[in-house]
C-alpha cells in the first residue's frame, strides 16, 4: 500500500458573534483538512485549524510531497521524513500541518485493519466521561446569562457532570463572581473546569488559584504563558487545584519538558496540534511513567479514541455550534453522548467518521491536490 494523493482543503465559517476567552477573539472557524489517498483505494482524514493559512499555503503542500509513495503504516519513518526542525521549525504551524498527515495515515491503519482507532492503540475501555466546553466572554453578555447557559448545557446534554468556562479576560474579583453564579446555576454535584488561555499574571494566577481552592473546581487550564513552566510549577505547589495544561504544547519533547518541571499536573495534549498521534501515544506513555492523567483538547472525534486506548486516560472535551461553527457541517456520522454523559468510541474501522466535504463545500477557500 502506498500513499498516491493528498487533497487539501481550508474552510470558514463566520461566528454570528465573535466569542471571546481570556486573551484571544475569534471571529470564525477556520478548518484544515487533509484528505491522504491510496493505490489500494483507501483514504483517511485529518484535520487541524489555522486562522492564518500558513498551513494549506505552505507547511502543509510540501510535506505531502515528501510522503507521496510512502506505506501509511510507517507512522514513524513518515514522521521522522516531516519533522525537519531546519527547514519547517520544531513547533508552531509545521508541527500543526504534520498532525494532519499523521492523523489520516491511523485513520488509514484502522480501515485497512478492520478495527477503531483506540483498539489499535490499546484498548482500554469503551467508554468514556467528558465535559462540555462553553461559558466564553461575549460583548454584552451579563452573569446571568452565563449562568443561564451553562445550566441549559447541564440538562442539553442528559448525564453530563462537567462543564468548562473561560476565565482571564477580566478581574479576578468579576471572574469570581462568574464562577460563583455557573456553580450555583449548575449545583454542586457537576464538576466545573476553568480555562484562562494563557491570560494570567503570576500575581493574579496565584490570587485566582486560591479563589479556585475554594470553589472545588476541577482543574485550572493554561493560567500561565506557555513557556512560563517555572511559574506553572511555582503555582501548581502553592494551590490544591490541578494545573492542565498543553494545548499550546509540541511533539514528545515540549511535554517532556513541562513534565519534567512539573509545570502540569494533567496534560492536555492535542493530537492535532502537537504533530498527531503518533506522538501524542509517547506523550501520553509519559505522562503515565509519571503518574499523570492526559486529558486531550481537540475536537471529540479523535479525542474520544484516545482516552479510551490508555489507561491515564482521564475526560474527553465535548464542544457543539457555539465554539465551532462549522461542526454541524462536518461529519456525515454525528458523535452523540451516551444517556449517562459519557462518549463511546465509534466500533467502525478507524476514526469511524468521514468528512462531509459536501455540506462544507459552500465554505471553502482554498483546495489543494498533491500527486
Amino acid at each position: 500500500m502506498k500513499i498516491n494523493s493528498i487533497e487539501i482543503n481550508l474552510y470558514r465559517k463566520k461566528h454570528e458573534k465573535p466569542i471571546l476567552n481570556g486573551k484571544y477573539i475569534y471571529e470564525a472557524t477556520d478548518l484544515v483538512t487533509c484528505k491522504v489517498n491510496t493505490d489500494e483505494g483507501i483514504s483517511g482524514i485529518g484535520w487541524t485549524y489555522d486562522r492564518s493559512r500558513v498551513i494549506t499555503g505552505n507547511s502543509l503542500r510540501r510535506m505531502s510531497e515528501i510522503v507521496i509513495g510512502e506505506d501509511p503504516f510507517n507512522v514513524e519513518r513518515i514522521w521522522s521524513y516531516l519533522y525537519l526542525p531546519k527547514v519547517f521549525g520544531r513547533k508552531g504551524f509545521a508541527v500543526r500541518a504534520m498532525s494532519c498527515i499523521d492523523i489520516a495515515c491511523w485513520d488509514i491503519m484502522g480501515k485497512v485493519s478492520n478495527r477503531p482507532l483506540y483498539q489499535l492503540l490499546g484498548g482500554y475501555r469503551e467508554e468514556v466521561p467528558v465535559y462540555v466546553a462553553a461559558g466564553y466572554y461575549g460583548d454584552g453578555k451579563t452573569i446571568e446569562e452565563l449562568k443561564d447557559e451553562m445550566k441549559g448545557k447541564v440538562e442539553q446534554y442528559e448525564g453530563v457532570k462537567a462543564v468548562k468556562i473561560k476565565i482571564g479576560r477580566l478581574s479576578v474579583k468579576e471572574d469570581t463572581k462568574r464562577i460563583a453564579a455557573v456553580r450555583e446555576g449548575v449545583g454542586d454535584e457537576v464538576d466545573i473546569l476553568v480555562d484562562a488561555n494563557n491570560a494570567y499574571s503570576r500575581i493574579d494566577g496565584l490570587r485566582m488559584g486560591k479563589v479556585l481552592d475554594d470553589y472545588n473546581i476541577f482543574w485550572f487550564e493554561e493560567p500561565y504563558a506557555p513557556d512560563d513552566l517555572a511559574g506553572a510549577a511555582e503555582l501548581s505547589s502553592k494551590i490544591v487545584t490541578p494545573i492542565a495544561a498543553g494545548e499550546n504544547e509540541y511533539t514528545c519533547y515540549g511535554f517532556r519538558d513541562m513534565i519534567d518541571q512539573k509545570a502540569v499536573d494533567i496534560v492536555n495534549a492535542n493530537p492535532q496540534i502537537l504533530g498527531g498521534i503518533t506522538q501524542w501515544k509517547k506523550i501520553a506513555d509519559y505522562a503515565y511513567a509519571n503518574h499523570i492523567p492526559i486529558a486531550p483538547h481537540g475536537d471529540q472525534e479523535i479525542n474520544m479514541h484516545l482516552v479510551a486506548a490508555v489507561s491515564n486516560g482521564l475526560i474527553v472535551e465535548y464542544y457543539d455550534t457555539t465554539t465551532n461553527a462549522l461542526r454541524d457541517k462536518m461529519f456525515k456520522e454525528k458523535v452523540v453522548l451516551n444517556k449517562n454523559g459519557t462518549l463511546s468510541p465509534s466500533k467502525k474501522p478507524g476514526l469511524g467518521v468521514e468528512m462531509d466535504f459536501e455540506a462544507l463545500e459552500p465554505y471553502k477557500v482554498e483546495s489543494y491536490t498533491i500527486a
